[in-house]
């Protein structure tokens, strides 16, 4: 089985980061297949993050 990376954060996608960083998983980890669950976490928000982690979890 390949391995599963998802990604949510507060990057946004105005700049590189999001494309960065999954360069450097995939030359860590060419067969890894990542999942995009959102780049646009309002900054720091724990709470935002939790219901985004609760309504996606089950489902990967």
């Amino acid at each position: 089985m390949l391995p599963l990376i998802t990604l949510t954060n507060d990057f946004g996608l105005d700049d590189p980061f999001v494309g960065v960083m999954k360069g450097v998983i995939l030359n860590i980890e060419p067969e890894a297949h990542i999942v995009d669950i959102t780049h646009n976490i309002n900054p720091q928000n724990i709470f935002q993050t939790s219901q985004v982690l609760n309504a996606t979890y089950s489902r990967l």
